[in-house]
């Protein structure tokens, strides 16, 4: 992988061009299966992760409005995010769903299944 990929934190952003995700509360599993994912793609575009882990939901907001992909912890301490974010049209998750694995289906289980979800999002994106 050869192309840019940017990691934001509250309370940051950056203003150019580029495919967004965001990140909400995931562990450590979950950002390795992320970037494993990454570096078995051969092209990636220019990328920015927004990764959030329980700061000012003010900034978390805001950056759901921008992204292109949201990929949440669905185990979150947090579960009324975990709610909000599984009814969001462009999300995934991590991690069992609770009660609201009917609502949202797109349970991320490895890297093979996040690998294919970024191509196809790249390609779109494209």
């Amino acid at each position: 992988m050869t192309n840019k990929v940017t990691l934001v934190t509250d309370p940051d952003d950056v203003y150019y061009d580029a495919f967004r995700i965001l990140t909400v509360d995931l562990d450590q599993t979950h950002s390795k299966i992320l970037s494993d994912s990454l570096l078995h793609l051969e092209t990636v575009p220019e990328t920015v992760i927004y990764v959030w882990n329980g700061d000012d939901l003010n900034w978390l907001f805001d950056k759901k409005h921008k992204s292109h992909l949201i990929l949440f912890n669905a185990e979150t301490e947090k579960q009324e995010l975990a709610g909000y974010f599984a009814a969001q049209h462009n999300s995934h998750y991590f991690g069992t769903l609770r009660s609201l694995e009917k609502i949202n289906t797109k349970t991320i289980y490895d890297i093979q299944e996040l690998t294919q979800l970024l191509g196809e999002c790249f390609t779109n994106y494209a």
